[in-house]
């Protein structure tokens, strides 16, 4: 009896050893691909199995996890990837265990005729208000018996933690990567938002110069302008006002000569008004078009 009791202390005691050690692996696992080389290091030495079928529920998607002795993977997979006999899992929850073995579980170079007397255990596991989906298969050669259950529901905890972990720093790596794309976006709009208004700026101040220049040319003309007609102008309403004073001979003689060349010099000057006047029209139509 003594015997027996120090056999299974001994057991127990190897396996306590080999789960700290896996345990301690996964924490300082970063990545899934340093999972699955803890998990083929490891996991042979805390359960015996022909294979292990794991889902972890992630929002609308299924991490999956195959293993089958030291070939693992691990991949997101949509809900219809999910066998049938998990879907009950997922809907009832009840623990699974039968001699019928799905095909999808074992690879295509070991099939089930190989296994003596297999066995397909499936369980259902809530995790954090997460569901976990766990199938093993074992046979005579690998036996699984019911004490084992609890050193899976460990391996399992442990697992669903570390890829949780992992996923959240996934999402919280793309989001940060998203958000530095979208500061990125923002401030190449905000660099083109400045050219574009220093480019305004610059036409801005072009065509208040030109305004200036065109304003100080029409003064200029005008200025111009209104001094050459003011003398023609002046002559001719003097001679008008001198017509009252002298007689008809002196007005045919003198004032005449005088009121014809005065209308004649003034109709030069507003012909070189609107000569000036008509040019500077056609260059600011030339320059806008």
């Amino acid at each position: 009896m003594a015997s027996i009791n120090n056999n299974v202390a001994q057991h127990y005691r190897i396996t306590y050893e080999a789960y700290s050690k896996f345990a301690n692996g996964i924490n300082r696992c970063g990545t899934i691909s340093e999972v699955i080389e803890d998990l083929r290091l490891h996991l042979k030495y805390l359960l015996n199995f022909h294979a292990i079928r794991m889902l972890l529920q992630q929002e609308d998607k299924f991490l999956f996890l195959s293993i089958f002795r030291n070939d693992i993977s691990c991949r997101s997979v949509q809900q219809e990837s999910v066998l049938r006999y998990e879907q009950q899992l997922l809907k009832d929850g009840v623990p699974i265990k039968t001699p019928v073995i799905p095909k999808e579980i074992l690879r295509k170079d070991f099939p089930a005729e190989n296994l003596q007397n297999p066995e397909l255990w499936a369980w259902s596991f809530q995790k954090n208000e997460r569901k976990v989906l766990v199938s093993l298969v074992a046979d005579e050669q690998m036996p699984f018996a019911y004490g084992d259950v609890e050193i899976l529901k460990m391996v399992t905890d442990c697992l669903e933690a570390k890829f949780q972990e992992i996923y959240l720093k996934n999402q919280l790596a793309e989001k940060n990567a998203s958000l530095g794309d979208a500061y990125k976006t923002i401030k190449e709009q905000n660099g083109r938002i400045r050219e574009i208004v220093e480019n305004q700026k610059e036409i801005i101040e072009e065509r208040t110069r030109e305004i200036v220049q065109k304003n100080e040319k029409l003064l200029h003309i005008s200025a111009l302008n209104a001094h050459n007609v003011k003398e023609p102008l002046s002559r001719i309403q003097g001679i008008i006002q001198l017509l009252e004073v002298f007689d008809d001979k002196a007005c045919r003689e003198e004032l005449f000569p005088k009121l014809v060349t005065s209308v004649e010099e003034m109709d030069v000057v507003l012909k070189e008004v609107i000569e000036m006047a008509s040019q500077e029209l056609v260059k600011l139509k030339a320059e806008k078009i």
